[in-house]
């Protein structure tokens, strides 16, 4: 039986923690045991893992960066003896899960990274790897990067080396996201109460400023301009969600953009729409869910050329890329995309077929499960 430690700041709903439950659900429970260490509260995603039987503690941290979590976190991981202490690139779990790993005397540490950058609370980005976590990469087994132009950005830009590094891709759960069928279309723009004749935008993002929804108003302030009206379906929530509705009704198109909020049925909303776009700018993005969701749903994807993204989507075949920042192109590749309905299928259906082939969730798992068992023995 393999003992595996996971580390982490918290479990909210985001796409490394959702593809990390994901993982940690697949993994054989009767070679495994899984036990969840949070530094703060457990999050959505850790309480519903807490539900199908996973155990484990939160709130380690009494105070925002307390040093005395280590000592908590060491006590855990003595009791637990784990063969693997796996922890998420969240701020202080990195630092905190090495150090307690190396005091409990844990046979090896994975760190698994999900971007290229950390956004503090003041807007600014620092590197996943800074010096200080540097000076602790001797004592890591395995740092997993979401794809090989991930792997290369970690070895070049972080310093890490490439013999450190395990690319294991981003996967989800396909039976989740089925494809769009004209009747799911119907009986999911009726539960939106969304007319069929409506031209429908969807983003699924937490509203973060890497994020760019700001790009995506634009866009569509651009196309009411030159004629057209399209219905703008934003799924997510954060600290910028105020900012994001003024900056609409500053544009004129507050009363077509919809705040949903954080949703849990985000394969309804995109059965309901006609495009998902996601602006990101390329400072923390890596290798988004929301993208590989609407892939495996068979609708259409316009995305910016930033992180792993070029690794999923070929551009002109399974969806269209365009650069960061550039409201006027996103803008005409919503258009061409409405315009060009045929052309579009035919990018999804490819779109789905690439996702189904190397974004299985279960070979995501089976590339964890076959890490752990290579760390623990070597």
């Amino acid at each position: 039986m393999r003992r595996i430690a996971v580390v982490a700041s918290t479990f909210g709903v985001g796409g490394a923690e959702i593809v990390t439950a994901n993982v940690l659900r697949r993994l054989p429970r009767d070679r495994f045991e899984t036990r969840l260490y949070f530094l703060h509260q457990a999050g959505q995603i850790g309480r519903e893992l807490a539900a199908s039987g996973f155990s484990g503690t939160q709130n380690l941290c009494k105070v925002r960066r307390d040093p005395l979590a280590i000592a908590r976190l060491t006590t855990h991981l003595r009791r637990f003896r784990p063969d693997v202490v796996f922890c998420l690139d969240h701020a202080d779990a990195m630092w905190f899960g090495w150090l307690a790993a190396l005091l409990a005397t844990a046979r090896a540490v994975v760190i698994a990274s999900h971007s290229t950058g950390l956004v503090g609370r003041n807007g600014r980005v620092r590197p996943s790897f800074g010096t200080r976590d540097r000076v602790l990469m001797e004592f890591t087994s395995r740092v997993v990067a979401v794809s090989a132009s991930h792997a290369r950005y970690l070895s070049a830009v972080a310093g890490l080396s490439l013999e450190r590094i395990a690319v294991i891709e981003n996967g989800i759960e396909l039976g989740e996201w089925p494809e769009v069928t004209p009747e799911r279309r119907r009986d999911a723009r009726a539960a939106l109460a969304i007319a069929p004749g409506d031209e429908v935008v969807a983003m699924v993002a937490a509203m973060r400023p890497e994020k760019a929804h700001e790009d995506l108003l634009r866009a569509v302030a651009l196309l009411k301009d030159a004629g057209r009206r399209v219905r703008v379906l934003l799924a997510g929530d954060g600290e910028r969600r105020a900012a994001l509705e003024h900056h609409a009704e500053a544009l004129g198109v507050s009363d077509q953009v919809v705040f949903l909020g954080i949703r849990r049925d985000v394969a309804r909303l995109l059965h309901a729409s006609d495009v998902v776009v996601l602006p990101s700018r390329a400072v923390v993005e890596t290798l988004p869910l929301s993208i590989l969701e609407a892939m495996a749903s068979g609708v259409p994807v316009v995305a910016t050329r930033v992180g792993s993204v070029p690794d999923v989507i070929q551009d002109g075949m399974t969806g269209l890329l365009i650069q960061p920042e550039s409201p006027v192109e996103l803008a005409g590749a919503i258009a061409y995309t409405l315009e060009e309905p045929d052309r579009a299928r035919d990018r999804s259906r490819r779109a789905r077929a690439a996702v189904v082939e190397r974004h299985d969730i279960r070979r995501t798992a089976a590339g964890y499960e076959a890490l752990f068992e290579q760390v623990a023995t070597g």
